[in-house]
């Protein structure tokens, strides 16, 4: 694309002069094009997604609560289908957040699990199953996704050492759930215990340096 300074017109096709009065064009400087895609387009269609799911969750859930108050079941179907949707509001809120890294993300979405299994059961009667089999499971459902992410990041690996900690601690929280009786089977939970606790020490042992040097930065010491 050029321009005729003569008459003042621009030629957009390939052509090198004017075809009026056949002076040589002058090329115009085309605008300079944004490497990087805009994606601020995407994000505010994933955003509106969101909303729209969420606005359409508290509806159904509503209807829920209408349709239990009047049926009069024994058991309180709006309790479960609330937790449940409550959970749901969390997962879409918190895991679309760019802010949010991906350990938090995983921290926040295990522990409202758990949160969900402990308000289902009370809702379901107490009987007791999320603390003798969600809570173990929940532990070695985490110790798997940490080895996965450990071993695709394996240049940060020491970065998901909080979080087996943690993992840690809710492992010994079953076994004293044992101990004090109120759970029965001990299988689960020495299970859970055995698993996190030979995962965390082996990253100790060969991590040596990096392991020692992520906990003291993450405990101040």
């Amino acid at each position: 694309m050029g321009r005729c300074k003569r008459c003042q017109l621009t030629v957009r096709n390939q052509t090198s002069v004017c075809p009026l009065c056949n002076t040589v064009l002058t090329k115009e400087d085309s605008p300079e094009e944004n490497g990087y895609p805009d994606i601020r387009k995407k994000t505010k269609v994933v955003k509106r997604l969101i909303s729209i799911m969420i606005y359409f969750l508290i509806v159904a859930e509503i209807v829920f609560c209408v349709v239990n108050y009047y049926t009069l079941q024994k058991m309180n179907l709006s309790w479960i289908t609330g937790v449940s949707v409550g959970y749901i509001v969390l997962t879409l809120l918190y895991s679309f957040n760019k802010r949010n890294s991906h350990i938090r993300k995983i921290f926040v979405q295990w522990t409202g699990a758990l949160l969900l299994m402990l308000l289902l059961d009370i809702a379901t009667g107490s009987t007791g199953w999320s603390l003798a089999l969600g809570l173990p499971c929940a532990v070695l459902g985490l110790d798997l996704v940490l080895v996965v992410l450990m071993l695709a990041d394996f240049n940060n690996w020491q970065s998901y050492l909080l979080v087996q900690l943690v993992s840690l601690v809710i492992s010994l929280v079953t076994l004293v759930l044992y101990w004090t009786g109120i759970t029965k089977n001990p299988v689960l939970p020495w299970i859970s215990f055995g698993v996190t606790a030979i995962i965390f020490s082996f990253c100790l042992l060969v991590g040596n340096r990096k392991a020692k040097n992520e906990l003291r930065r993450r405990f101040y010491v």
